[in-house]
């Protein structure tokens, strides 16, 4: 019986000659795709969803576009995602905020304000990326019409308790380097006045692109004021002798 699985139509063209062959070699007709990974087809769903977005809008954004783009057949884009609504929130979180949740590995001999630093840029480093800008272009051009879309952005915790923003908040809290009395306002404050503005304005054209040193200047002169303005962290004290 010949393998089954989903393929996709680029793949059918490249060349079958180095296959190995035997009895243990998987059967497959003259020409036939090769099969893929579940995690091979999911990438490919979702960079197919990511171009229907963009080209298309959400409304637009038809299970026949992905399937004919992704070269999967509506049937394996149904196992993958529950629906339409479920394939696109996983686009939007994995897409354009899994940047802020990846674990951060604190460099050891660096001190607190350069490790927020650090970590700010990876951040914007990332979202500022043009693929990852032409998304959310996309996905802001959406938000009025479509109620989805709107619910797919509720649903999705931008500033939650894992990010790396509030991890660097939380570390030093607890370590008793600043007194930090709301972490989730203060992140979300901070992520605002330093990456956030710059998202903004790159979303609507109203500077020209940062370079690396402009970027990471003006981090580190907003992470400045932000330190500033925490109080010290209250002093112990000491009952008197007797």
């Amino acid at each position: 019986m010949p393998a089954t699985g989903a393929t996709i139509s680029d793949l059918a063209l490249s060349s079958r000659s180095g296959e190995r062959t035997g009895p243990g070699a998987e059967r497959r007709c003259p020409g036939r795709p090769p099969v893929l990974e579940g995690g091979e087809r999911r990438e490919l769903i979702i960079q197919a969803a990511c171009e229907v977005l963009r080209n298309n809008g959400y409304h637009g954004a038809s299970m026949d576009k992905l399937a004919h783009l992704s070269g999967m057949s509506k049937k394996t884009i149904y196992q993958m995602f529950a629906s339409k609504l479920d394939l696109f929130q996983t686009l939007i979180r994995e897409r354009l905020f899994d940047m802020k949740y990846r674990a951060w590995c604190p460099c050891p001999n660096v001190g607190p304000e350069e490790e927020l630093v650090q970590i700010l840029l990876s951040i914007a480093g990332s979202i500022l990326q043009p693929d990852r800008m032409s998304l959310t272009r996309a996905i802001v051009g959406e938000i009025r019409d479509a109620g989805e879309i709107r619910k797919i952005m509720e649903g999705i915790e931008i500033s939650g308790n894992s990010n790396q923003v509030e991890a660097w908040l939380h570390r030093q809290r607890d370590a008793g380097t600043y007194a930090i009395d709301d972490v989730e306002d203060l992140g979300r404050g901070l992520f605002n006045m330093t990456v956030g503005k710059m998202v903004l304005a790159e979303l609507f054209y109203c500077n020209k692109p940062l370079t690396r040193l402009e970027l990471e200047a003006n981090i580190r002169r907003w992470v400045r004021i932000f330190l500033r303005g925490l109080p010290p962290p209250p002093r112990c004290r000491h009952s008197p002798a007797a």
